[in-house]
């Protein structure tokens, strides 16, 4: 299991965060006063004002490979669609593959024939090159895919597509094949006998793929969005890596044969009803003797890294992290939230030694690289790399991982945005709005609010722009309301003037949607369009399906009429998250005949229906 003891809504908290009056706060609550709005946290500099001409696409991390002797490292370039070749031992960067504009270079493998294979992922496609040079081959494979690894027992990519399939991708070019797990996929890890295991984002599952069959998982009723699973390689870095190396097994480093070095690193929702006061989703109140393993605070959300043998560590201030990278011995999870609050770190350096099955504090140490921090991997001589996105750069941290000792620029354009920036930064209650809402969209939860009751986070990709008024009780009328309300007051932000609300609202609004889960031309759904036209138009329609009203459906009281753009990728469905699949939408538990009348539909005309919703 990925944890049983982390139950608990208070976290390590870094010392530097300390404020005064902590006791007296506990102390008027436990009194049954009213608490005074706790202090914030440390507050982030959010820099000068800017606005890209191209909208940078939402943080996914873990954009590094490296070859198995360590010597070369490729890192892809999401903002600028690029992918760089850098030669450690030379610490220089030897090539740069230009990518299809927009595609999105994620996650990289490289092949034992010094190969490297990037998934684009925008544009359906894997992105293949030799590291030496040549032409870029490009092969589809799904619509949405995400992870990748190299099978070299089946001379075959391992890729995952978040639409639910692992897919088996041969070298020499010969057909694909396909075994359906379930959507939300994430990464793959291949291991030395061609024992695959995938993970899913927003449930947290690892799951055991062998023979077409799909096995154990492993997950946390409490964990929600598993940024980055990661495995140790088997072998150790050889002896003459530090000069760079040049033997020709030059393939990514393989894990272990099962998953008990597999870790993972995500996120854990606090299981107390939210507040929506000011600091109601986290604060800079700090309990206890404020040191590093004795200091908590209160949050709805905490940075957890667990290891499938049972050990595990919360690191509450490590505010987004989309990265994990391990070299058997040390954990480093990188927080790109930190990036623009100079007194937090943005590495989290765990030695395995110290994590324990117990839910104890461990030693943990503290780093920071300049710019915002997207991947790290262990390269030549068990030096850290780091990679930056705003500068693009490669960091080699110093011994103690704490630090850059060399730094190599790869690109020199910027791809600055404040909005990027406003929606990604620890706002100052340790944690970001990409915090409930990675890479733009959800995090599949059902949070408990004091005042309100249950509330499922929705979506924002594609379904932001004019669609105020927001939240499912439509009460936050505006952008400005709800920055003000959500930002400033309850995740203890700095104050957004009007030029920075415009540009955050720029960047929110070029949120595209997610891909068709089923295409338009879908036989079934072309008789469920003609369904939905009579049964749900009325208040789903326009360009984003929706009236932009409140009305009461029968789910026991008015709720704002949500987009259907991409509804298909956000389950649990509706404001309480009573519908698991599409499909139980229709059933009377979820608003019955007041909801859009079916209950004249046979099975069938229902499955139409479900079959349109899912081309939305």
């Amino acid at each position: 299991m990925i944890s049983k003891t982390w139950t608990r809504t208070l976290f390590p908290l870094l010392a530097v965060a300390a404020a005064c009056g902590s006791k007296d706060h506990e102390q008027l609550a436990a009194a049954g006063g009213v608490a005074a709005t706790p202090p914030p946290g440390p507050q982030p500099d959010l820099g000068p004002l800017i606005q890209a001409t191209k909208p940078p696409p939402p943080i996914s991390g873990g954009t590094l490979a490296v070859t198995r002797d360590r010597a070369t490292i490729v890192a892809a370039d999401t903002d600028r669609d690029l992918a760089y070749v850098v030669d450690l031992a030379g610490r220089a960067l030897v090539r740069t593959v230009n990518l299809p504009p927009g595609s999105e270079p994620g996650r990289v493998a490289i092949g034992l024939d010094r190969v490297a294979h990037v998934v684009l992922r925008k544009a359906g496609k894997i992105a293949s090159f030799a590291l030496d040079g040549g032409e870029v081959d490009y092969r589809d494979v799904c619509a949405t895919p995400r992870g990748i690894g190299v099978d070299n027992v089946r001379s075959a990519l391992k890729v995952t597509c978040a639409s639910g399939e692992l897919l088996t991708v041969p070298l020499d070019g010969s057909a694909i094949s396909s075994v359906n797990v379930e959507r939300d996929l994430r990464d793959v890890v291949v291991n030395t006998d061609g024992t695959t295991f995938v993970s899913t984002f927003r449930s947290a599952k690892l799951l055991r793929v062998a023979k077409g069959a799909v096995g154990s998982s492993r997950t946390s009723g409490s964990i929600m969005m598993a940024w980055r699973a990661a495995a140790a390689p088997v072998d150790d870095p050889p002896a003459s890596s530090g000069d760079g190396g040049s033997g020709t097994d030059a393939g990514t480093p393989e894990p272990t044969n099962d998953d008990g070095e597999i870790a993972v690193v995500g996120q854990e929702a606090s299981p107390e009803p939210v507040q929506t006061t000011p600091g109601g989703y986290g604060s800079g109140v700090v309990v206890g003797p404020g040191t590093d393993c004795g200091a908590t605070a209160s949050g709805i959300v905490t940075t957890h890294l667990s290891l499938a043998n049972g050990g595990d560590v919360n690191l509450p201030d490590a505010v987004l992290p989309v990265d994990l990278a391990t070299n058997g011995r040390d954990y480093v999870v990188v927080a790109a939230g930190n990036a623009f609050t100079p007194s937090l770190p943005q590495l989290f350096v765990v030695q395995k030694g110290s994590i324990d099955q117990s839910g104890t504090c461990v030693p943990v140490g503290r780093g920071n690289v300049p710019g915002q921090a997207v991947a790290a991997i262990f390269g030549a001589r068990d030096q850290l790399v780091v990679q930056t996105r705003e500068p693009a750069a490669l960091h080699i941290m110093s011994e103690d991982r704490l630090r850059p000792w060399k730094t190599i620029p790869l690109a020199n354009d910027s791809r600055a945005d404040t909005g990027h920036i406003l929606f990604h930064v620890n706002a100052g209650g340790h944690i970001a709005c990409a915090s409930c809402h990675g890479e733009g969209g959800d995090d599949a939860h059902t949070w408990t609010f004091v005042d309100m009751g249950p509330r499922r986070t929705p979506s924002l990709l594609g379904t932001v722009a004019h669609t105020e008024p927001f939240h499912w009780d439509g009460d936050m009328t505006d952008l400005r309301t709800l920055v003000d309300h959500v930002f400033v007051g309850r995740m203890s932000g700095p104050q957004v003037d009007d030029q920075h609300l415009e540009v955050l609202r720029s960047w929110l609004y070029a949120l595209p949607a997610p891909a068709q889960l089923r295409p338009s031309t879908d036989v079934a759904a072309t008789r469920g369009s003609t369904l939905f036209g009579q049964r749900c138009a009325s208040c789903h329609s326009g360009p984003s399906l929706t009236n932009n009203k409140t009305e009461d459906v029968g789910t026991g009281k008015a709720f704002q009429v949500p987009s259907l753009v991409g509804v298909a990728w956000r389950g649990p469905f509706l404001h309480d998250g009573c519908a698991t699949t599409l499909r139980d939408r229709f059933l009377p538990g979820c608003g019955g005949t007041k909801h859009g009348d079916t209950s004249d539909l046979s099975p069938a005309q229902i499955d139409d229906l479900v079959a349109f919703l899912e081309t939305l």
